[in-house]
C-alpha cells in the first residue's frame, strides 16, 4: 500500500526516537513527495521544523529543498550528503596518534561517536548533565562497543583532557552555534586547559538568517512544547528525543571539525552550502 506524503508527514512530526540522522534521512524521502505540489512543500517544511526546531541539518535540508528548482532531485542530493559526509573519518584522522591523555567530549552525538569508536588506542571521556540528558548519555553509550569513561563536568578538570569536542546542532558563520546546553560550563571550567574543537558535520553550517530563525523558533518553544531550550524533568529519557540547547559564541574555538577535516572559525563561510529560504524565516516555534 502506497503511503501518502501528507501521512509520512504525520508520522515524522510525532517522530520520538533521539536518532536525528534517521529523521532527515526519512524527511528527504517524505518531502521528494511534494515535487508536484509546491505549496504543500512549504506547509510540510513548517510542520516538519514545528515539531522539530532543534535538528539543524532539518533546516539545512528544508531550504535547500524550497529553494531548488527540482525539490525532489534537491532532496535526493541532500540525503546522499548526509549519508557520504566524511567528519567522523576526519576526526579520527586529526587526533593525535599515539596519545596518552584522556580527549573529552560532550554526551555521546552520533557523528563525534562514530569517529571515537574507530579509535580504540584512545582515553575517551563522556561528560555528563544533569536531568535528562545524562539519561539520554547512559543509553546512547549501552549502544556501544567503545570502552568510554562517564564523569561529571566537576569530575572533569582534574582529569586534564587535551580535547574537548562539542557536537553543534547548528552553527552561523557569523559568529554563533548552538549546542547541547551546559556546554558553555563545561567549556569555562577547563579554560585554556583543552583544545576546544566544534564538530560541524554536512547539514550544520547554516547561514545567518536561517540561524537566527531557528533560535526564534526554539525561543517559541520555552513556554509549552514538549521539546524546550531548557531542561526539564522526563520520567523516560525518550520522552525528551531530544537534547535541549543553549547559543554559545565562537571566540574560543581552536579548530572547526567537519568533512574537509580542521579549519578555523574563518573557514566555515567557504564552506556554506545552503542558500535562506523566504518560507522559512518566520516559522513558528
Amino acid at each position: 500500500m502506497t503511503v501518502q506524503p501528507f501521512e509520512r508527514l504525520r508520522y515524522l512530526a510525532r517522530w520520538g526516537s533521539d536518532e536525528d540522522g534517521a529523521l532527515v534521512a526519512e524527511s528527504a524521502d517524505c518531502l521528494a513527495g511534494f515535487d508536484d505540489d509546491p505549496a504543500g512543500l512549504v506547509v510540510a517544511c513548517r510542520r516538519l521544523l514545528h515539531h522539530h526546531p532543534d535538528v539543524g541539518a532539518l533546516w539545512w535540508l528544508c531550504s535547500r529543498v524550497l529553494c531548488a528548482p527540482e525539490p525532489a532531485e534537491a532532496a535526493i542530493a541532500a540525503s546522499r550528503l548526509l549519508h557520504a559526509d566524511n567528519t567522523p573519518a576526519r576526526i579520527a584522522a586529526a587526533l593525535p596518534f599515539p596519545h596518552d591523555r584522556p580527549v573529552a567530549v560532550l554526551g555521546w552525538p552520533d557523528i563525534t561517536a562514530e569517529a571515537l569508536t574507530t579509535r580504540p588506542d584512545l582515553d575517551v571521556i563522556a561528560i555528563r548533565r544533569r536531568g535528562p540528558a545524562d539519561r539520554l548519555l547512559a543509553a546512547r553509550l549501552r549502544r556501544t562497543e567503545a570502552t568510554v569513561r562517564i564523569v561529571s563536568d566537576v569530575e572533569l578538570a582534574p582529569i586534564e583532557p587535551t580535547h574537548l569536542l562539542v557536537e553543534v546542532a547548528a552553527i552561523s558563520p557569523a559568529g554563533a552555534a548552538l549546542v547541547p546546553a551546559g556546554s558553555t560550563a563545561v567549556i569555562d571550567g577547563l579554560g585554556s586547559q583543552a583544545e576546544l574543537w566544534l564538530v560541524v558535520p554536512v547539514g550544520r553550517l547554516l547561514p545567518d538568517r536561517l540561524f537566527v530563525a531557528m533560535q526564534r523558533a526554539l525561543e517559541g518553544t520555552r513556554a509549552g512544547s514538549a521539546k524546550t531550550t531548557t531542561t526539564v524533568g522526563f520520567d523516560d529519557p525518550h520522552d525528551q528525543p531530544h537534547d535541549a540547547l543553549e547559543a554559545i559564541g565562537l571566540g574560543r574555538v581552536a579548530r572547526v571539525a567537519g568533512p574537509t577535516g580542521l579549519v578555523t572559525i574563518d573557514a566555515l563561510a567557504r564552506r556554506l552550502d545552503c542558500p535562506t529560504a523566504p518560507e522559512l524565516l518566520h516559522t513558528a516555534g
